[in-house]
């Protein structure tokens, strides 16, 4: 330790110069010292020493942490002590500006360039291809001009990169060649430089040009040797590792930082889930890096492009696509097909107050970053941020904003994917609500009413109609409708194969116009304009692959539908068409069935000819009462069936009783009592008569419980029973019978109210009652009713009771 104090106190007094000694050295030849002054081997010995002092106490500087500001201003005094230098200063690269700063000057202060302009920028790297991308074309400073002199030649010197040791006579002791086998460069301070000689050495390090080192004699004229280079180039490494390391450490720091926010933007994003949540979270935290007037991104969906503007400033109204001229081509090459379809979003971002972004935009963009959002080697849009200020953006932002899109094109991929999934379950959910509802009922105009209904839920459209092919396959008839005129539904008649919707049946495929006023297929323009239409979707409906209708849905507006609107109607249409399908087939097996019980009525009244139409009547009679009940089409048509149905049973009674003109035996009478009990049977045979077989059964119960086969009472009757059982008094008393000819039409009422109560029910009587009011009591059913009052066999003053074998007698 106390040899290190000695040099380092030797070294500290030879530095101290004087302006004798400075004219002594200029006087020696090439600043060589004198021998007589001191001798060569105790001067090598003490400069060596210097230098290892110099070296060590740099080193220890170095290592120790020392703050780059207090390390540099070291080195540039230790430099020019050593150097016995006028002065040392370091230019170091800024890279926000791109200029050379003048740092840590030591010796005599001096009027001396401060900021030098670099506008070179690919200097500082070793790779043209760092960036990835061509270079912002460069801008001329207006400043280049004033660039001269000692600025002039430090700019050189740093675009060079060549160490130089310049002088104002050239010295002898290293020729040209040797100069440049060691990449240095050698030769005459240029005319307007206030320097006698100066050391200029780039800080170059593996990656990048720091900036300069400078060492210069100004009022001293001696001339600076190799040994002094290399001494200056050893410091100037130690000084480019001290800037490196700084900014690594730097760069580590923020590199952590961001790394942070990063993670806790990753978490975030977990929760967001709207597009615009993720496109807003994002730039919420590029505002913090990444200082911008406006941010844009563009996403891609097939032939469809969604532009979200976000600014911390209210956003021009006007014109958006004016903001986005700067970066039109770039879209266009990583989309590589024009959009059919562009939409815009405004995502405001409340921080700030000032004239909306669009005013400030008016003046040209200086500078933009924009960097491709890609998932799994395919691009889904882009992000771009621009800036109205020129150099905005350096390489650190670029390497920033490229990981923040990588995250936000990942949680946007995944958010579309989400939202395509929960869009498709709710299309399922529908589509399955939908279908059982087509399927609750089967009566085709419901059905078809049902269809369009949901078509216009689904595709929240305001008109809709569905046609259907005719029994020819000629011509689509309209069979339902919302939202059109009875007018143009009337005249708007369309063949197949005939304007847009014929094209639909012809081609057997969707078809969707933005505007049918503009499409020359449109048949109808005039009613088409009067009904104020414009987009048009219509789709086939097909059975096998067989069309036989369109669904087709309109919009006052212009419009676009998107494929998947088309997708989710036409899987619809295809639901349609089962539900239609089933219809018909019910309707089909309808006709059928109705067909057959009116073949088993025939049966029955061939066996009585007396009582042809008895059936049809009972039946009419029933359906009206039940309606007025406010029964259900189901039951109605239950009551229908049975009315027509309900003396089956006398198939298995012999002929001869139920012609029998005079008193029945009592085995006869039992034999006639049998017949609803036959009916039942013959009925429960059969599926879909199963329904009646009560009704059949319990027509002759009387409401008091005295009734049979089974002696019900009351509500224990159902009630199409107990209103067969009206239908079927009224019509057995007022027709012909093999035993007598019918009763007077006011002699039937009569005993139908002095049996209400007992024999019929009260409620079903005065319902009937009601209906012959309101359907005018003088008209004759069946022509068998007359105008006056007709006898019968027995006095029609004695009360009436419904035979059981279906004959109203007079009780005895």
């Amino acid at each position: 330790m106390p040899d290190r104090k000695r040099v380092l106190s030797s070294a500290a007094s030879t530095d101290k110069q004087s302006p004798d000694n400075c004219q002594k050295r200029a006087a020696s030849p090439a600043g060589i010292r004198r021998p007589a002054e001191l001798s060569i081997n105790e001067t090598s010995d003490d400069h060596t020493f210097e230098r290892l002092a110099l070296l060590s106490d740099l080193s220890m500087a170095l290592s120790s942490g020392v703050e780059l500001d207090v390390l540099i201003i070291k080195m540039a005094e230790s430099c020019r002590k050593a150097l016995h230098a006028d002065e040392a200063y370091f230019l170091l690269l800024d890279p926000e500006t791109f200029e050379l700063v003048l740092t840590a000057p030591a010796g005599r202060p001096r009027r001396r360039p401060t900021r030098i302009k670099c506008p070179e920028r690919r200097i500082s790297l070793t790779s043209h291809d760092e960036y990835g991308f061509p270079p912002s074309p460069r801008v001329p400073d207006e400043d280049d001009s004033l660039c001269l002199g000692e600025a002039l030649l430090m700019r050189n010197a740093f675009v060079g990169r060549h160490r130089m040791r310049l002088s104002r006579v050239r010295g002898k002791d290293t020729s040209p060649a040797e100069a440049d086998k060691f990449n240095r460069v050698e030769g005459s301070v240029p005319t307007g430089v206030p320097f006698s000689s100066v050391i200029i050495l780039p800080l170059i390090t593996v990656t990048q040009t720091l900036g300069l080192f400078v060492v210069a004699n100004v009022k001293c004229s001696t001339t600076f040797s190799d040994n002094d280079l290399e001494e200056a180039a050893v410091i100037a490494n130690m000084g480019a590792m001290a800037v490196e390391h700084l900014k690594l450490v730097r760069e580590r720091e923020s590199r952590i930082r961001e790394m942070e926010k990063l993670n806790t933007l990753a978490k975030r994003f977990s929760t967001v889930q709207t597009l615009e949540g993720l496109i807003g979270l994002s730039f919420e935290y590029l505002g913090q890096i990444i200082p911008h007037d406006l941010g844009v991104v563009f996403l891609f969906n097939n032939d469809e492009e969604t532009r979200y503007f976000v600014a911390n400033r209210p956003l021009s109204p006007r014109n958006l696509a004016n903001l986005t001229e700067h970066i039109r081509d770039i879209a266009d090459s990583l989309r590589g097909t024009p959009a059919r379809i562009m939409r815009s979003q405004q995502i405001f971002l409340p921080n700030k107050e000032g004239v909306p972004i669009g005013e400030v935009f008016r003046r040209k963009v200086q500078s933009f970053l924009t960097v491709p959002l890609t998932v799994q080697g395919h691009n889904i849009g882009l992000i771009n941020l621009s800036v109205s200020r020129p150099n905005a953006f350096n390489r650190e932002h670029l390497r920033a904003f490229t990981t923040l899109s990588n995250l936000l094109a990942t949680a946007i991929e995944n958010v579309k994917i989400r939202l395509y999934l929960e869009k498709r379950i709710d299309e399922l959910s529908v589509l399955f609500e939908i279908a059982q509802s087509l399927t609750s009922t089967l009566v085709i105009d419901e059905v078809l009413d049902s269809i369009v209904n949901f078509t216009m839920e689904m595709s929240h459209a305001l008109r809709c109609e569905l046609r259907l092919l005719d029994t020819n396959d000629e011509y689509l008839e309209i069979r339902a409708s919302r939202g059109l005129s009875k007018f143009f539904l009337k005249k708007t008649r369309i063949k197949v194969g005939e304007g847009i919707i014929g094209g639909v049946i012809s081609q057997k495929r969707p078809i969707s116009v933005v505007d049918i006023r503009k499409d020359p297929r449109t048949k109808y323009m005039q009613l088409v304009k009067r009904e104020k239409l414009a987009g048009l979707l219509a789709v086939p409906i097909l059975q096998r692959g067989k069309p036989i209708g369109v669904i087709t849905i309109y919009t006052s507006k212009p419009r676009d539908f998107t494929q998947s609107e088309i997708d989710l109607l036409s899987t619809f249409a295809s639901q349609a068409s089962v539900a239609i399908e089933n219809a018909r087939l019910y309707a089909k097996m309808k006709d059928q069935y109705l067909s057959m019980v009116a073949a088993l009525a025939a049966a029955i009244e061939t066996k009585d000819a007396y009582t042809h139409g008895h059936s049809q009547n009972v039946m009419e009679y029933a359906v009206k009462i039940g309606s007025d009940l406010g029964m259900t089409e189901e039951e109605l048509e239950t009551v229908k069936f049975a009315g027509l149905l309900h003396d089956i049973g006398k198939i298995g009674i012999n002929d001869t009783i139920l012609s029998k003109t005079g008193h029945l035996t009592p085995e006869e009478h039992t034999e006639l009592r049998n017949h609803p009990k036959y009916g039942a049977f013959i009925m429960e045979q059969v599926d879909f008569l199963k329904d009646i077989a009560p009704l059949t059964l319990y027509h002759h119960e009387r409401f008091d419980g005295t009734g049979y086969p089974l002696g019900l009472g009351g509500e224990e009757i159902p009630l199409g029973a107990r209103i067969l059982a009206v239908a079927d008094t009224f019509d057995s008393m007022i027709a012909d019978r093999p035993y007598r000819k019918g009763f007077p039409f006011d002699h039937v009422l009569t005993e139908m109210k002095k049996v209400s109560g007992s024999q019929l029910d009260p409620k079903v009587v005065e319902v009937f009652f009601a209906i012959l009011r309101r359907e005018n009591q003088l008209q004759k059913p069946n022509g068998n009713m007359a105008d006056k009052p007709r006898r019968g066999r027995n006095k029609a003053e004695k009360p009436v009771e419904k035979h059981p074998g279906g004959r109203a007698r007079a009780d005895k």
